[in-house]
């Protein structure tokens, strides 16, 4: 069998293997990914929101901006809201195909290649190689120094890999015409989402998204949110073909062996509070780049070494991460009358101002405010 060899491969070339590739490439390693679909960015499940601090902190591609949002409602299942309203916006709503393929095309450009329509079947670990075997037996095999496996939940479908995630949620979400949505509007309830919440994003004129997250039941619980009146008689119509796909809600227990490291989504670095993974997997992507970066400089492509990325990315990201679980676990637990009671709480509480300081993607500090401050004081006991 002919292979096509390389210094690092990628599997998948969503915005965090893209971004992955993009720095390599930089350093003039000879990096190649592998994408499962016919194009970039296509049928990607997600809100598209991305904050202002992750678009200045990777200097993302403002082409794929669609608008902006300033204001966050949260609805209580009472239908009571608190409503959070910044002065300069918080967050970019971004087209995810546009975005997903201008990061590609900065990998592109700094000498990366991406093969399309290539499905990864197996991974192994052959005379100092990381190789792959694809779904199609006909296909040429592709084999590198260094393998990075950035396929999100497509991980479960490739044998030989680390672990899998150990616990995950669905996503689900239309497109819809909607009149009247100024703020981002995230709704609670056991009837809505239970334990966890639906939206309702803005994304350009009467253009909105509108989904939720939910341990069971997507299905059902998005048709029962759209018929909600709150959502219903504001609704002019919808796209039937709904979008869902499993979220990662806790890391997976080893995310790096010899030659091997896994980043973003596949790795369960992904905020347990919304279910996002742009940013905290673009900052691991930053962190797995440097480690295969020593690597290649030092010729040492051992386990020990690698061990390094799982470190660092662990240093940055584990408080947050470990607060947003216990959060949902927490959260997953109160009835609807301890949601009304809570969001009564925060309107009363002055919790805005620490909303603001805490900033659109690090939770834990609102997190220690919620369960140290309101949670034991007025619900738990």
């Amino acid at each position: 069998m002919i292979r096509k060899k390389h210094d690092v491969i990628i599997i998948g070339a969503g915005p965090i293997g893209s971004y992955t590739a993009y720095l390599l490439a930089q350093e003039g390693l000879d990096v190649a990914l592998v994408e499962k679909n016919h194009s970039i960015g296509q049928d990607v499940n997600c809100s598209g929101i991305i904050s202002l601090e992750c678009f200045r902190r990777f200097q993302l591609p403002s082409k794929a901006v669609v608008s902006s949002i300033d204001s966050i409602k949260a609805v209580s299942p009472s239908g009571d809201a608190l409503r959070y309203h910044s002065a300069s916006p918080l967050a970019h709503i971004v087209n995810r195909a546009v975005f997903d393929q201008e990061l590609n095309g900065m990998a592109l450009r700094e000498g990366a290649k991406t093969y399309l329509n290539k499905r990864v079947r197996e991974i192994s670990f052959t005379a100092g190689s990381f190789s792959l075997k694809l779904s199609d037996e006909a296909e040429e095999g592709y084999s590198a120094r260094v393998g990075v496996i950035a396929a999100g939940f497509e991980l479960n479908s490739i044998q030989g890999v680390l672990q899998r995630p150990r616990g995950y949620l669905y996503g689900i979400q239309t497109e819809a015409a909607m009149e009247d949505v100024e703020d981002v509007e995230v709704y609670f309830g056991e009837k809505i989402a239970p334990g966890s919440f639906s939206w309702i994003v803005p994304v350009n004129g009467k253009s909105v998204k509108i989904g939720l997250i939910t341990k069971s039941k997507p299905a059902e619980f998005l048709k029962r949110f759209l018929e909600n009146p709150l959502v219903a008689q504001r609704l002019q119509s919808y796209d039937h073909h709904i979008k869902c796909s499993p979220i990662p809600v806790k890391r997976i227990p080893k995310s790096y062996s010899e030659r091997l490291v896994v980043v973003g989504e596949a790795a369960g670095q992904v905020k347990a509070t919304t279910g996002g993974g742009i940013y905290f997997g673009l900052l691991c992507a930053e962190i797995a780049a440097d480690t295969i970066i020593k690597a290649f400089r030092s010729g040492n492509f051992s386990e020990s070494l690698f061990s390094e990325y799982e470190i660092n990315w662990k240093k940055r990201l584990e408080p947050e991460l470990k607060a947003g679980l216990l959060l949902r676990n927490i959260f997953s637990k109160l009835s609807d009358r301890h949601i009304d009671i809570l969001i009564d709480l925060a309107k009363r509480d002055g919790i805005l101002p620490i909303i603001k300081k805490a900033g659109f993607d690090w939770h834990k500090d609102i997190i220690s405010h919620i369960i140290g401050h309101l949670l034991p004081k007025n619900l738990l006991r």
